[in-house]
């Protein structure tokens, strides 16, 4: 077969990107991917242009990194949406388009006209994702929202941060980068959708729903034990005891974890390093192959970590790399930004990219793609346009298209809708061969949403959460705690594939099948006759996914690990946590929700481009590499200005108070951001105008910036008073950005 002509996988599709800062990263996805992103701004610009921090560290809306970071190869167009020029001009520009992605206050595009039940008909065929922080509908779809907000309600910050302080979220904003995910996967669901049956569809992204996502592990404890885990700095939760995950070391710090089961083998090396310099005490002693923590006592696990300290102490990260890579253990660095950027797997694999800014005679350096297409590659186009860069061309474009009216045009599919039949991703074939986290959360994704996901395992490769912890009962490979959470809507296939008629079998399915999803060690899928060169042989248009910890490739592609060590290695650790102590980190697997997201979008834009070409493509994703434009704003304040980011709390540098505060009750508390003068008056109002809020040091943002620890204390004393559903009440009623801490 000859190579298609396409050289990106949704150049034929057109975006319109109304979101701010909420919405931002999906239409990048997409962008990056080779759709024609527009996006619309108020003629003053996207708000976005206004945020910081800036290059060359002076206010400009040309010159914002956030507004740079999350809209490259987009093109810009200035509409006025009140105006019924603007209306009339969007509705116009809605009849050729695909895709419109919106993020303001649920009902405002309603009010204006431009709500999706009004643009579907002039277009039947158009997708509509809005993401907001609540969703469009419930009772708090109108609440006011921050980072700290959706993190705080959404229940990642209440795991993370030392118990004697509030819980933490991550130094740099998160919430609605995570919820684009799904709204960037909920796009491609509906686009297939969309070729199967002709309808358009509305998407419904919540920033705060999408946040549990990233509590799968935490979640079985609750259900099966009603037990709550609890902030505990740097350790984690492991049968009832506390085990460290970040370790300080001679320079910084690094992430390994000891835990049990199967998975304690993988402490034996590290055992046999220490004693190659007489410092391995009694860890020699230790059954390592099967290890049960429930059997030693904190102290015992107190003892051995003592011992890990001694020897971490006395070399840096990069000496412990370096070992850690030769023995195959599953022990990372903590890095900086900088680091990152002379990290050697990154630079092997070209990851960066360095764009041209013509309009500042220099290239920066920006996060590449997060995942790598074989045939149809992401790539960064140009530059975040300037404002209004593209009127004149999108306006030329725009003459050529019929005026439409509200009975119909745009894309009308191939088939009738059959929506009420069946579920969107029905008629997809997948064969699974994953384990642990991201590869069955992916399936799981895939197969909630209908398509027929086969689950195969083999006794060679059992997967690990069927033999770990917790248990509803006794250890039990189908009672599983974890395991049912990842795998339902799933079937199941034993394979034994040592041998050559379990291969046979397998190839024999994937041949039947239209997507194969595996995250084994580099290579165990070629020794098994099971590579992407082989199965396109097979089925030409087959889509295989491959995710692994580092990529498929590079010096560091076979290193062992975890979540836990992604968040070292991504800098996740060092941006999470108080500034005066050691890095905490967010939720212990934070980094392995990430990839299995951006993991639908690129398998059904694979499919996609499959079914219009006949040519399969081949997924490279990793975990790492997808984690890392998540950080695009301090890594681009780091490559355009020289800024280091570090941790710094909960602190916000345009808004205060800003903190988790606690209220009354065991434990509990209330995420609040005050990011106004109006936000602060009415804080005050509110409070009962307590004479304390009159001091002139409190008049100003810098002010309350510069008293922050103080305000803190004596907002605390006022929230302490109620529960913390009751402070987030009579907050969100005042208009002040305000969440439980769940």
């Amino acid at each position: 077969m000859e190579k298609p002509l396409d050289k990106s996988a949704l150049s034929p599709y057109k975006v319109l990107d109304l979101t701010d800062e909420k919405g931002h990263y999906c239409g990048k996805i997409l962008a990056d991917m080779g759709a024609d992103v527009i996006k619309i701004e108020p003629p003053n610009g996207d708000p976005v242009r206004f945020q910081g921090s800036f290059y060359g560290g002076k206010a400009d809306p040309e010159k914002s990194l956030q507004w740079w970071a999350f809209n490259t190869s987009k093109r810009s167009v200035t509409l006025d949406l009140e105006t019924r020029h603007g209306q009339e001009t969007l509705s116009r520009l809605t009849a050729t388009t695909d895709f419109l992605i919106e993020s303001y206050q649920p009902g405002y595009l309603d009010k204006v006209g431009l709500g999706y039940k009004k643009l579907a008909q002039i277009n039947p065929g158009l997708i509509y994702v809005s993401i907001s922080p609540f969703g469009q509908t419930g009772p708090y779809r109108d609440y006011k929202s921050t980072d700290i907000i959706s993190m705080a309600m959404g229940g990642l910050m209440y795991h993370a941060g030392d118990p004697d302080r509030p819980p933490l979220r991550i130094s740099t904003p998160q919430a609605h980068l995570d919820a684009c995910l799904h709204g960037a996967a909920g796009a491609m669901i509906a686009l297939w959708n969309r070729r199967q049956t002709g309808e358009g569809q509305h998407i419904d992204v919540s920033i705060q729903a999408s946040i549990p996502q990233f509590l799968i592990a935490e979640l079985p404890f609750w259900e099966y034990e009603r037990k709550l885990l609890r902030r505990a700095g740097s350790s984690r939760a492991i049968s009832k005891h506390l085990v460290r995950q970040i370790h300080p070391c001679k320079d910084g710090h690094v992430s390994i974890l000891i835990i049990g089961g199967p998975l304690g083998k993988l402490i034996r090396p590290m055992a046999l390093w220490m004693q190659e310099e007489g410092m391995a005490n009694n860890l020699m002693d230790i059954p390592w192959e099967k290890l049960d923590l429930a059997l030693y006592s904190q102290k015992d696990i107190d003892t051995w970590e003592a011992a890990l300290k001694e020897f971490f102490m006395r070399h840096t990260r990069a000496e412990l790399n370096a070992g850690a890579l030769e023995r195959k253990i599953p022990l990372t660095p903590g890095n900086t930004i900088p680091d990152l950027l002379l990290y050697k797997q990154l630079q092997h694999r070209q990851f960066w990219v360095d764009v041209e800014h013509s309009e500042l005679s220099t290239k920066i350096t920006y996060p590449g793609p997060p995942f790598k297409l074989s045939y149809t590659p992401c790539r960064i186009s140009r530059r975040a346009p300037r404002l209004g860069e593209h009127n004149t061309e999108i306006m030329e474009e725009l003459s050529h298209v019929p005026k439409v009216s509200a009975s119909g045009g745009g894309n009308s599919g191939t088939q009738n809708a059959q929506s009420n039949k069946r579920l969107p991703l029905d008629g997809i074939v997948v064969a699974d061969f994953t384990r642990v986290l991201i590869g069955p959360l992916l399936g799981k994704y895939l197969a909630d949403f209908g398509a027929t996901v086969i689950r195969i395992e083999s006794r060679l490769a059992l997967d690990q959460h069927r033999v770990t912890v917790p248990y509803k009962g006794e250890p039990n490979l189908n009672r599983s705690g974890i395991f049912p959470l990842l795998n339902s809507s799933k079937l199941s296939l034993g394979l034994n594939l040592s041998n050559q008629k379990g291969i046979d079998v397998a190839r024999r399915l994937i041949a039947k099948c239209d997507v194969v999803l595996e995250n084994f060690v580099p290579g165990m899928m070629e020794r098994w006759g099971l590579a992407f060169g082989e199965l396109e042989k097979i089925k030409p248009d087959i889509v295989m996914f491959r995710h692994s910890m580092q990529g498929q490739s590079g010096p560091f592609s076979r290193h062992p690990g975890f979540g836990w060590n992604v968040n070292a290695l991504a800098g996740f650790n060092h941006l999470t946590g108080w500034p005066d102590r050691e890095a905490i980190g967010p939720c212990v697997v934070y980094p392995d929700y990430n990839p299995a997201f951006l993991g639908v979008t690129a398998i059904l834009a694979a499919l996609d481009y499959s079914r219009r070409t006949g040519q399969g493509q081949y997924i490279d994703i990793s975990q790492l590499e997808a984690n890392l434009p998540l950080l695009s704003l301090p890594i681009l304040d780091y490559t355009a200005n020289g800024t280091i980011a570090n941790r710094c709390g909960n602190k916000s540098p345009y808004a205060a108070p800003h903190n988790a505060y606690r209220c009354r009750g065991d434990d509990r508390w209330s995420a609040v951001a005050v990011e106004t003068e109006e936000e602060w008056k009415a804080l005050v109002q509110v409070m009962g105008n307590p004479a304390w809020a009159d001091d002139p040091r409190f008049a100003t943002l810098e002010g309350r910036k510069e008293y922050e620890e103080e305000l803190d204390a004596l907002l605390t004393a006022w929230t302490m008073e109620f529960s913390a559903d009751e402070v987030m009440g009579r907050l969100q009623i005042a208009g002040i950005p305000a969440g439980v801490v769940q």
